[in-house]
Formats: C-alpha cells, structure tokens, sequence
C-alpha cells in the first residue's frame, strides 16, 4: 500500500535530493538540537558543493540545472549521461503489471547473482584489492592491510591487520529485502528527466564545475569527458570548467582511489570564487599511493578535449 502509485523515476529521485539539500542539509539546527558540530556551519549563502558518481552524476547535473540557487559548484566523478531504459508500455507505477513484474524479477535475481556482481566489479574496477576484502573499507581510513603471515617478520603489515567485508557481499546484502525486484522493474521502465537532456542541462548550469574521472572505465571513457568538457567550455557566463583524470582507476574513483580523489577535489572547494578555480593547481601531486597501487593525475585541457577522434566522436555519441 506504500508503494502504490510509486514510480521510481528520475524525477522522483531528483525530487527527494531536493529535498534532502534543502531540508537536512541547508537547514539550520533546531533550538533543541543539541549538537555543538554541524556541517550546516560550513555552508557559506545557503549553497552546497554538489558531488556526483556514475547515475549520481546525471542526477546532480539535472538537480544544478533544476535548482541553481542551491548549488555552488558541481564535480562529477564519470558521470553517466543517461538514465535507465525507459522502456514502453507501462509508466513505472507500482503495482507493476505482469509483464514488467515478471521480466524485473528474472532481471533482479540475475544481476544479484554473486557471480554476475562479482564480473561487473572486476569490470568497474582496475585492482580487485580495492574490493575483494584485502583492505579494511571504512570512513576511518584505508590503511588497515590484511594480515600478511609471509612478511618478513611474520606481522601483520600496516593498520593492524583484519581482512574488510568484500563489495560484493555488502551489494549482495542490500538485495535481500523484500520489495527489490518491483523497484528494479520500476527503474527499467520509467523516464528520464522531464524536460531536459543531460547534455542540454550540462551545457546551461550556472556554476563551476569539476570533471574528475577514472580514466580506465569502460563504461564512462575519457572520451564522454572529454565530450562534457566541451559542452561545458561552450557557455557562455564565464563558469570555471575543468578535467582531470586518473590513470590506474575505473568507473567509481571515490572508492577505489578516495586519496586522490580528495587531493584533487579539496583545492577545487577551498577556493574562493571561478577566478581561482580556473587557476588553482588540481595535479600538484602527479602520483598518489594508495594501499593496491599508485594513481597517476593528470589535467586535460581544453584544446585536448576539442581534438577528440572521429572513433571517440561515435563512441562518446552513442553514451547519451
């Protein structure tokens, strides 16, 4: 009976993000909120930086476009440009029909299969250490390394030790509620944003904004920034625009390289204005180490992005 007439559509989700910005995290506390520390305290004229990665990339796009007066600057972490299937004969509604009902539950036990979750992750991934488990995967840090007994000393290497839960079986969890596949289904069949494209609403938001992408995705390729670089570059207010890949990461960079994710985002939200954006240095660090290998940043510029290749013309074309 909650779910009547729910639809899982991007303009339900983009609906509730609004809300959530403007309602938790714009807000200012309640007299009886007792907390001495809020991150409302940091929001400087009732604006948020907006980050954004893969389907969260396409909905912060349609939020800034939607909701400027919300937002200071955006980043997007290989954004998809796109948004499900929107597939005829049914709005996304529940109750489903019992066609789409069927067809979302044979989809939904597939895709949470261990084994398909476990190709799609070594597909959206450069270094299976950075989900299979070898590392502790907390907020805390990323420096607590599997316990090693073939190590010299026979110790346990940095962090004390402790292998962390797998991504798969933390996804795999996540599935076994009820109420899922209606979800699923509801998500293939309804539309995109009303109104407005990816490209149309990347190419008219008002603020600066920061492409930061892995650069090995096989998905969301350097290609499809390198294309919303160049829709970007095209308005014409004035907004700061930059691109910055790293090399040796896949298509979730805050969680397979969160340090150099957060060496290149933290001097693009410390600065002041567009002014500084356009010139502050974003790659000052070449190479990052984290705990499964080193991560290389580079910064692309604009005259790289406006020569792309008539393959990667087609290719970035085809992805929204």
């Amino acid at each position: 009976a909650d779910e009547y007439q729910l639809g899982y559509s991007a303009d339900m989700w983009l609906d509730q993000l609004a809300s959530f910005v403007q309602e938790i995290v714009i807000s200012p506390p309640t007299d009886n909120d007792d907390s001495t520390t809020t991150t409302v305290n940091s929001i400087i004229n009732n604006k948020v930086h907006l980050v954004g990665n893969s389907v969260g990339g396409y909905l912060a796009t349609i939020l800034t476009h939607k909701h400027p007066q919300l937002i200071s600057s955006l980043t997007l972490l290989n954004a998809t440009p796109v948004w499900g299937l929107n597939l005829p004969g049914w709005d996304g509604k529940l109750p489903a029909p019992a066609v789409p009902k069927a067809i979302g539950r044979q989809m939904f036990n597939l895709i949470r299969n261990e084994d398909v979750i476990r190709q799609y992750l070594e597909a959206a991934y450069v270094r299976g250490e950075a989900f299979d488990g070898s590392f502790e995967d907390g907020f805390d840090g990323w420096g607590c390394i599997a316990s090693n007994a073939d190590n010299e000393n026979g110790a346990a290497t940095a962090g004390g030790g402790g292998r962390g839960e797998p991504l798969g079986t933390k996804i795999r969890a996540c599935t076994e509620g009820n109420g899922g596949h209606a979800a699923f289904a509801s998500i293939l069949w309804s539309a995109p944003a009303s109104g407005i494209s990816f490209y149309e609403a990347l190419q008219q938001v008002p603020v600066d904004v920061l492409l930061l992408f892995g650069g090995d995705d096989p998905w969301c390729t350097e290609a499809v920034g390198k294309r919303m670089h160049v829709t970007l570059a095209s308005r014409r207010d004035g907004e700061a625009c930059r691109f910055v890949t790293l090399k040796n990461v896949g298509h979730c960079p805050n969680h397979e390289a969160p340090t150099a994710v957060a060496q290149v985002l933290m001097p693009w939200l410390d600065a002041d204005d567009s002014e500084e954006r356009r010139v502050v240095p974003l790659d000052s660090l070449s190479q990052i180490h984290e705990p499964w290998g080193d991560v290389v940043i580079r910064e692309v510029s604009i005259e790289e992005s406006e020569s792309l290749g008539l393959v990667d013309r087609v290719v970035s074309s085809m992805v929204g």
